[in-house]
């Protein structure tokens, strides 16, 4: 595997690329009709908007306007009488949207998905929600002690959306070119249960995505937001907007003259989209890329949706790649930051997408056709190339597994594995001892700035967070599935007494990974559980390398390997805290837009901390806990706690231990405010931390 470049030329140009790029869009003197008569979108001509318009009177044709959405937003129905309701209720769906979740076991913690709480796609279309959300009240007065529920909105306006947008997204998902102002503070408009002749939908598929994300965050006016009633309607909304968003993109692909002409909407050619656009400095075309990947992180963080997730970034793979975005253009105008973001943003939903389900990426992630320019940072001009390229290292560490696991299973020869786990630490080993160079202290409320100063942060945080969960994905096998290491049975690990099973064909290629033939003293483990004794290096916080994951059994070696299960362990549990120590350094959005003490809450008198958005990473910390839980769970039953033997250096690594998994739990406490498949992750570590300890 081959990092990408800090330029982003990873690889020789094609001789076509120049040929190939598309010419920026010259501006209109004069802006477009919202909506051409069909004879003119069918020609392709420009149309005045006038009744009959003036190419149709020069051409003496039939002048005839199609409602359209391209415009603006959908005009949904008017309120339905009391009697249709009846008939509405037998169409509803009656499934729940809530599924039930059973408890993980530790072990399943790596697994695709795990701990997500998925909800199931009732919905036929945006308008059966629409008719569920706004169904008439009996009575429009407020009645007292009856608390309504009330959804986050921006009143349609679009440079609302845009200035929440930098508040609550651009600093963990920078799609967007860098603020022009700095963001004014957040203009929530909240929408009551009983407001709908309040409702304004936002009018593009950009800005509904946007809208979508938004809608999951509690108002700050909400008295009751985490009551099941508030969550519901959020949720219902979010999905409302989110549904609109893919029907928007759809509509602006409909081909109009195949009403007119049918044989010319199998033309290869786009119909061109007339609408003001949502940012200054977005181009058109670029919207429903962008769209595509808000709506995949969607799915993901709160509809627990694996394959759609994948779905919606493979369509904005597809526009973006038809676009030439992955290829260096070398041309400046006002756009190319847009366009280089739009695309570096959707490769790393697309190696998200596979990491999350761990399946190969679509297409190939280090081909060498990639050669578009990082995006700039004016705070940090390394933080765009750094952030590619640890997304690049957990994907190559995902690869990993799938192939060890696949090799496992067919009991092949795991010296090929072998090499390319000792050829991914040599890679991952230098990146992270760089990751613990870097100095992140942008206070963590600090508001958002056209320098882009808090991106930066939580793209260096983020991009740690990645490099130790690879770590830990590649030592992981080595450390924890060595079967017999416990002196009880443990979940569905064998315990070390269950001699019978160590001559097994799928063990006797898991010892290997157990054991070191060749490798240096410092790597080898020769402490046993008698002596007592815990590595010196646990008092020092900063380098949580300690010896502190010995074992009662270890077998004679198969093969030759470089690692112990000592060495991985402390490998994967370094990572761990590292992963945890990242997670407490993100920045916290800030709607005032004044700096103030941490935590920031969502309003005034609001009790909730305001919440972290767009956790398509959060799989980094269910390998984190995973690796805490197991160090944990490995020193308890070496050192009980009912013994009072430990002494000093055991509680330290207790204490650490603990400290490390109350963060991941903070830190999913705070992204399920919002986001509610994630609160599935948050539920399973919650069993298993001991909150008397502290929280």
């Amino acid at each position: 595997m081959t990092m990408s470049e800090g330029d982003g030329t990873n690889g020789a140009q094609r001789l076509t690329t120049q040929a190939s790029q598309p010419q920026p869009r010259k501006k209109f003197a004069i802006p477009p009709v919202k909506n051409a008569c069909l004879s003119c979108r069918a020609s392709r001509t420009r149309c005045n908007g006038e009744r009959p318009c003036a190419s149709c009177v020069t051409k003496d044709r039939e002048c005839v306007y199609k409602p359209s959405r391209r415009g603006g937003p959908r005009i949904r129905k008017k309120s339905r009488p009391l009697a249709d309701y009846q008939d509405l209720a037998i169409s509803l769906p009656t499934q729940q949207e809530e599924i039930h979740q059973d408890s993980l076991l530790i072990e399943s913690y790596i697994e695709p998905g795990a701990g997500l709480k998925p909800l199931a796609d009732i919905w036929r279309d945006s308008d059966a929600i629409y008719d569920n959300l706004f169904q008439d009240s009996m009575v429009d007065a407020v009645i007292p002690n009856v608390k309504i529920p009330m959804v986050r909105t921006y009143g349609g306006n679009d440079r609302a959306i845009l200035n929440a947008y930098y508040i609550w997204i651009h600093p963990y998902f920078p799609i967007l070119p860098p603020p022009e102002t700095v963001p004014v503070p957040d203009q929530v408009m909240p929408l009551l249960e009983t407001q709908r002749d309040k409702f304004e939908e936002p009018s593009s598929a950009i800005s509904l995505a946007i809208s979508a994300i938004l809608a999951l965050i509690p108002c700050p006016q909400d008295p009751t937001p985490l009551e099941p009633e508030s969550v519901n309607w959020r949720r219902t909304y979010s999905q409302f907007l989110a549904k609109a968003a893919l029907e928007s993109i759809e509509t602006e692909t409909e081909r109009p003259e195949s009403s007119v002409e049918p044989p010319k909407a199998l033309y290869d050619s786009d119909d061109e989209v007339f609408r003001e656009k949502f940012h200054s400095q977005v181009p058109l075309e670029l919207e429903s890329i962008i769209a595509l990947d808000l709506l995949s992180v969607y799915e993901y963080a709160q509809r627990g949706n694996l394959k759609k997730m994948r779905a919606r970034v493979g369509a904005a793979l597809v526009s973006a790649m038809s676009l030439m975005l992955h290829t260096r253009n070398d041309v400046d105008d006002e756009y190319t930051e847009a366009r280089r973001r739009t695309w570096w943003m959707t490769y790393i939903c697309v190696c998200q997408g596979s990491i999350v389900s761990n399946t190969p990426p679509t297409f190939e992630v280090f081909g060498s056709s990639f050669t578009a320019k990082y995006p700039t940072i004016k705070a940090d001009p390394e933080a765009w190339p750094l952030f590619v390229q640890a997304q690049q290292a957990i994907l190559a560490a995902t690869q990993f597994v799938i192939e060890f696991n696949k090799a496992r299973k067919e009991q092949s020869d795991m010296t090929r594995i072998f090499n390319r786990m000792r050829e991914l630490e040599r890679l991952l080993e230098p990146l992270i001892t760089k990751s613990e160079t870097w100095v992140l202290n942008c206070p963590l409320t600090q508001p958002v700035d056209k320098r882009e100063s808090v991106l930066s942060q939580s793209l260096r945080c983020i991009s740690r967070i990645k490099l130790n969960s690879a770590r830990i994905k590649v030592h992981r096998y080595c450390a924890f599935f060595d079967l017999a290491v416990f002196s009880a049975k443990h979940c569905d690990l064998k315990s070390t007494r269950d001699k019978e099973t160590v001559g097994s064909p799928d063990i006797i290629q898991l010892q290997s990974c157990c054991t070191t033939v060749g490798g240096t003293p410092s790597t080898m483990s020769n402490s046993s559980p008698s002596a007592g004794s815990v590595s010196p290096t646990l008092s020092s916080r900063s380098t949580p390398n300690a010896d502190c994951c010995g074992f009662n059994y270890q077998p004679e070696p198969v093969l030759t390997y470089p690692f112990s299960t000592h060495h991985s362990s402390k490998i994967c549990l370094k990572s761990a805290l590292n992963i945890a120590q990242a997670f407490d350094s993100l920045p916290y959005p800030n709607p005032t837009g004044l700096l103030c003490d941490t935590p920031c809450y969502i309003g005034p008198s609001s009790t909730l901390i305001t919440p972290r958005t767009m956790p398509a990473f959060a799989c980094c910390a269910m390998q984190c806990s995973y690796a805490l839980l197991m160090v944990k769970d490995r020193t308890e039953s070496m050192y009980p706690t009912s013994t009072g033997e430990a002494g000093p250096l055991v509680d330290n690594l207790r204490d650490r231990l603990q400290q490390g998994l109350v963060s991941i739990l903070v830190t999913l406490e705070n992204y399920a405010t919002a986001f509610e498949a994630l609160g599935g992750m948050r539920d399973q570590i919650r069993d298993k931390v001991d909150l008397a300890l502290g929280f």
